[in-house]
């Protein structure tokens, strides 16, 4: 058995293993009355008994929503030196933690202004919120669970968006860079998973505003000195 992070009680939580996604074709009836004269077509049969085990149905998540907005300073991993990041609260009554694994579920960023621009503002994953504001984040993989929703049903989660990129105009598509510290801008972010062997998920998309961004630097400032 895993165990869950700390939530705001500081007790742990056992959870049971995540899922790998239920026997049903997802888009496709399983009816015995799909074909002629009340005969399943063998096609249709074959389909579900070959594919169906490794897809889910999952719904649409269409009451995602934006928290508040921080900067926050990451530790240093094997990859990236210690560094700051802008730190994007999103909410849900979906426990994206029952949705299967295999849907390596992420979250899509863009300038809101320019959707088509090549921008890698993060990697989307998908972080659960700590009890302590230093502590570090694990990934809703990591973590083994969601934390507990509040009293109205609704789960946090955070994701993690670059303050700074270089530009790369000689890759293939061209990558534009941006300081959000220095020239903050609106961020559109939506969740998607899927698409693979499984049907696609996603979620509406919200906006992380551009004055949210600022204000979350003016207070890092503030609290400088």
């Amino acid at each position: 058995m895993r165990r869950g992070p700390l939530g705001a009680s500081g007790a742990g939580e056992v959870v049971r293993p995540r899922r790998q996604g239920p026997t049903l074709l997802c888009g496709l009836s399983t009816s015995p009355l799909d074909g002629p004269l009340g005969m399943r077509p063998l096609a249709l049969t074959l389909i579900t008994a070959l594919v169906g085990p490794l897809t889910a149905c999952v719904a649409p998540i269409r009451d995602l929503s934006t928290g508040p907005v921080a900067v926050r300073t990451e530790p240093a991993d094997r990859y990236r030196p210690e560094r700051l990041v802008i730190a994007v609260t999103l909410k849900t009554r979906r426990n994206l933690y029952s949705i299967p694994e295999n849907y390596l579920l992420r979250a899509e960023t863009y300038f809101c202004d320019r959707p088509k621009d090549y921008v890698i503002l993060g990697l989307g994953t998908i972080y659960v919120p700590t009890a302590e504001p230093e502590t570090p984040l694990k990934s809703l993989g990591e973590s083994g669970a969601s934390n507990s929703p509040d009293s109205f049903g609704v789960y946090t989660y955070v994701v993690l968006l670059d303050v700074s990129r270089r530009a790369s105009p000689k890759s293939q598509p061209p990558e534009i860079g941006f300081d959000l510290a220095a020239s903050p801008r609106s961020i559109c972010v939506r969740l998607k998973g899927g698409g693979y062997l499984e049907p696609s998920v996603s979620s509406n998309t919200v906006k992380v505003s551009d004055s949210d961004i600022r204000e979350a630097f003016e207070h890092v400032s503030k609290a400088g000195g």
